[in-house]
């Protein structure tokens, strides 16, 4: 800077407002990072942990109920289970069988050719 510059009033009053108000700007920081890391952060952590408490409680809660439904009616859906294993094996069974019947017939045509 020129020295003629620093000699002029208004400048030299604009630098003096400049330096407080970055005076000020560091001290607001500091303490908005202050009662952040004292207030804010624990007061959020906090409202986490109850809230992943209360979901926890919920989850907890549903899959007790869906327990309970199931002991309630357990003959119903031991019925239904067993009747689809013997569906899957009927199916199964007859699938071996038909393939074993053609692959028997396809040996046969190999064999008298």
């Amino acid at each position: 800077m020129n020295h003629s510059t620093l000699q002029d009033s208004r400048t030299l009053g604009l630098l003096s407002r400049v330096r407080e108000d970055i005076a000020h700007l560091r001290q607001d920081m500091g303490n908005l990072v202050q009662h952040t890391t004292r207030h804010t952060l624990p007061l959020g952590a906090r409202e986490l942990a109850e809230n992943a408490r209360h979901q926890l409680a919920a989850g907890g809660s549903y899959a007790a109920s869906r327990l309970r439904s199931l002991r309630a009616s357990p003959p119903r859906q031991a019925i239904g289970v067993i009747g689809g294993a013997i569906l899957v094996a009927a199916l199964a069974g007859g699938l071996y069988a038909l393939c074993r019947s053609e692959s028997c017939a396809l040996r046969r045509e190999v064999e008298d050719e």
